[in-house]
């Protein structure tokens, strides 16, 4: 039985630092957008966006503490046992993973779809996030018709919440089939068969739902805004005919 560990770092990793880092130490190759580090047939797969996954490997926190200046903290960690078992290509239970040989290549298949995995687990935590601070909004709606916030507020809320969009849609696409099975078709069984298992697709879907409530809710946003807007205008104006008529009235005084 062996260990698979995944971290999640803060920010993501420089390549040819890191290369540098372990020289001498680790044996280090880039294959497509992964870096690969390897030690007594230990293995480990760096991802560009900050995500490590080590197989069974000793060095763990050496290899860690080497590469300390290159990486941020660690925000996300999940672990998983795996038996080689050559009944069958690959299965998945209980957190365990069966696979029928010590493949490089075939481990790394099933790093992709753990690495899209906490990829999509940091969407979901900061669209929870950004719903549940403004999940008064529409209830402020529905009870009085308004939302009570200035447009200061308004603006900024609207500006969180499209930040937070952005950054899902700008890495969305690392939740598509990777490259890397364009070439090596006949590893896509061990990477579907991990996504099966994590759901990847069902909480793909969820997230989209969520972010199309999210629209509506910097609709509603919009809409505050802009109606604010008019009624300072319509306000301005207002006074402004007031203090025509004054102006008026007191010259006819005079």
């Amino acid at each position: 039985m062996g260990t698979i560990k995944a971290y999640k770092f803060t920010d993501g990793f420089d390549f040819d630092l890191i290369r540098k880092e372990v020289l001498g130490t680790f044996r280090a190759k880039l294959l497509k957008d992964v870096l690969i580090i390897e030690k007594d047939n230990d293995l480990c797969f760096l991802f560009n966006y900050g995500v490590i996954i080590f197989w069974d490997f000793d060095d763990e926190e050496y290899f860690l503490k080497t590469i300390s200046s290159s990486i941020g903290a660690i925000k996300i960690l999940e672990d998983y046992q795996y038996h080689i078992s050559p009944i069958q290509p690959v299965k998945i239970e209980l957190d365990t993973i069966y696979i029928d040989s010590d493949d490089e290549l075939k481990k790394l298949s099933i790093s992709y779809a753990i690495e899209q995995s906490i990829m999509l687990g940091n969407f979901e935590d900061s669209i929870k996030k950004a719903l549940e601070l403004t999940e008064h909004i529409p209830l402020e709606l529905a009870e009085n018709g308004r939302v009570n916030m200035s447009r200061r507020e308004i603006a900024k809320e609207r500006g969180r919440l499209f930040i937070t969009k952005s950054n899902i849609y700008l890495h969305f696409e690392f939740l598509d089939t990777p490259e890397f099975f364009w070439e090596y078709p006949e590893l896509d069984i061990y990477y579907q068969s991990m996504r099966k298992y994590l759901e990847l697709q069902p909480r793909i879907e969820i997230l989209n739902r969520k972010l199309n409530v999210m629209q509506e809710v910097l609709a509603i946003l919009a809409d505050e805004q802009n109606h604010k807007h008019s009624s300072i205008l319509e306000w301005i104006i207002i006074i402004l005919i007031a203090f025509e008529i004054l102006l008026f009235i007191l010259n006819d005084f005079t």
